[in-house]
């Protein structure tokens, strides 16, 4: 009997952590990252501007 109770809190533990993990995997899935990464390359260029001027500054102008 005592072993059918382990075994039953076994499958039970299972099926929470493929609850658990389903719902991270939604989550992953639902982030749209097509967005994510358009923006990050624009923060890149944007970036790239100020850092090129201060490359410069600090070289004299001599790149």
């Amino acid at each position: 009997m005592r072993v059918l109770q382990l075994a039953i809190e076994f499958f039970k533990a299972i099926g929470r952590k493929e609850k658990m993990f389903d719902a991270l995997f939604n989550t992953f899935t639902s982030i749209n990252w097509e967005v994510i990464f358009q923006l990050l390359s624009v923060a890149l260029i944007i970036i790239a501007g100020p850092v090129v001027i201060f490359v410069l500054a600090f070289r004299n102008g001599n790149l």
